[in-house]
């Protein structure tokens, strides 16, 4: 999984609410047999009941089909940003398009899970400082961000400094490109003597359901 430390990129404002894993990644097409939908790469679904008109064409006034945005690594959303079905699908799409976070008040609990397990950074922000965030990169030439991890910080062109907060057990694997699991088990020697020490104090825990623990029980 690719690291997440420093990242600097467009930010393209998609400032509605509820924008739903089915928005995310559809299961069609527009303008696509469902044959021809099934071989297209996630990054080519995208956001294409969005992007596309029903028989396939572009919608000129789509955020991610300007030139200024087409390129985007962020996006600054509404709240409840990858709401509705539990999809990975819609993470994948984003991380094969480049899109390496998204901000927004709020996110659904599934996508929330899943966007960390795939190295896409879910940042939580209100909605003012976003909608400032948003409105100073319109003034700026290249609507570029920078969002430091490692100083748990963004940068945006006209604006202080802004601090965010993210718990470490999020954090760290980002900043190290791993999973959970796998960031978990980086601590595997302190898990096995804690479960002998526990085993040790609390042998009956460790019995439960054979016949020694049922005929004492």
């Amino acid at each position: 999984m690719e690291k997440f430390t420093v990242v600097t990129g467009v930010a393209a404002p998609m400032l509605m609410t509820n924008i739903n894993t089915d928005l995310i990644a559809p299961s069609l097409m527009p303008g696509h047999t469902p044959d021809q939908t099934a071989k297209l790469t996630l990054r080519d679904k995208m956001f294409a009941n969005l992007r596309f008109t029903p028989d396939g064409k572009p919608r000129e006034d789509f955020v991610l089909n300007q030139p200024r945005y087409a390129q985007a690594r962020i996006i600054l959303a509404g709240p409840n940003f990858g709401c509705g079905s539990s999809r990975e699908t819609a993470v994948w799409s984003l991380m094969e398009a480049g899109r390496r976070c998204g901000i927004a008040p709020s996110f659904g609990d599934s996508f929330h899970y899943n966007s960390f397990q795939n190295g896409v950074l879910p940042l939580k922000l209100d909605m003012a400082s976003i909608e400032r965030i948003a409105g100073a990169l319109q003034r700026s030439n290249a609507s570029e961000m920078t969002i430091d991890l490692t100083r748990c910080e963004l940068s945006v062109p006209g604006l202080d400094p802004i601090p965010f907060e993210l718990s470490e057990d999020r954090r760290a694997p980002l900043l190290d490109g791993v999973d959970q699991l796998d960031f978990m088990l980086r601590s595997r020697d302190a898990i096995d003597a804690w479960e002998h020490q526990d085993a040790t104090a609390r042998p009956w825990a460790y019995t439960i359901g054979t016949k020694d623990a049922l005929t004492t029980g």
